[in-house]
């Protein structure tokens, strides 16, 4: 990208809503044993540098006050409701400058990948990783090819091939970028089949209990009907 032209913040420019109208947002830059000096950006300029994944890990070019120096992107700040810029800060670096920065991880061939057509998931542990490096040989990005990977895999920093003189800041293990894992079956509740099998036995226990009924009625019926027989028989004679 060409250089972004900065203004320097005039004192009477202090008040964040009165930018906001002429579509200018409020910054600093600082470093390189400098002051920090406070500058505004044109709004669509720096709406448009963010919206790239790997723009903290981007050195810019900037002309501030007549003269071009180079600056890593620091922090932005967001309006709580909108959502919009509100504020952005630049570090001055030099090409031997140690700087941290967190870089994007970009998977390819996800759609060739063995454990994908298996049905397998791609868990995304990291989207960013925090390096250490010089401001000169930042990776803008990193890359991992699923070409053979499989269900079960795990995806280490490790695993990814880091520019020479490029470090993670976590150094004490083999940390998990990501994992390709089984599909998600959905198991049916326990709690319904539960249900499901109580609703049975009581239709089955209801359906012996009328059985026995009848039972009991018809041995109830029987001394009834052989007395009226008996008395029937009786009168006859």
């Amino acid at each position: 990208m060409s250089t972004i032209k900065l203004s320097v913040r005039e004192k009477k420019e202090e008040d964040a809503k009165s930018l906001t109208k002429k579509s200018v947002i409020p910054g600093i830059v600082y470093g390189k044993g400098t002051d920090p000096e406070k500058i505004n950006i044109d709004y669509k300029t720096i709406n448009l540098l963010a919206k790239d994944k790997g723009f903290f890990s981007k050195i810019l070019s900037i002309e501030l006050k007549g003269k071009e120096e180079k600056v890593l992107p620091k922090e932005i700040q967001y309006h709580p409701v909108s959502d919009n810029i509100i504020h952005v800060d630049f570090m001055r670096v030099q090409q031997n400058t140690k700087v941290t920065v967190e870089v994007p991880i970009d998977f390819l061939n996800l759609e060739k990948c063995p454990g994908i057509k298996q049905g397998g998931v791609l868990n995304t542990v990291r989207r960013m990783v925090e390096l250490r490096c010089n401001a000169s040989n930042i990776p803008a990005i990193l890359e991992f090819d699923l070409i053979n990977s499989e269900i079960g895999d795990s995806i280490k920093i490790s695993n990814i091939k880091l520019p020479d003189e490029v470090k993670p800041t976590i150094t004490d293990r083999d940390f998990v970028i990501a994992t390709l894992v089984p599909p998600t079956v959905e198991a049916e509740p326990e709690k319904e089949k539960t249900a499901e099998t109580e609703e049975e036995a009581k239709s089955e226990e209801t359906g012996e209990d009328k059985k026995e009924d009848k039972k009991e009625d018809k041995k109830e019926q029987d001394p009834k009907e052989k007395k009226e027989s008996s008395e029937s028989k009786t009168e006859k004679k």
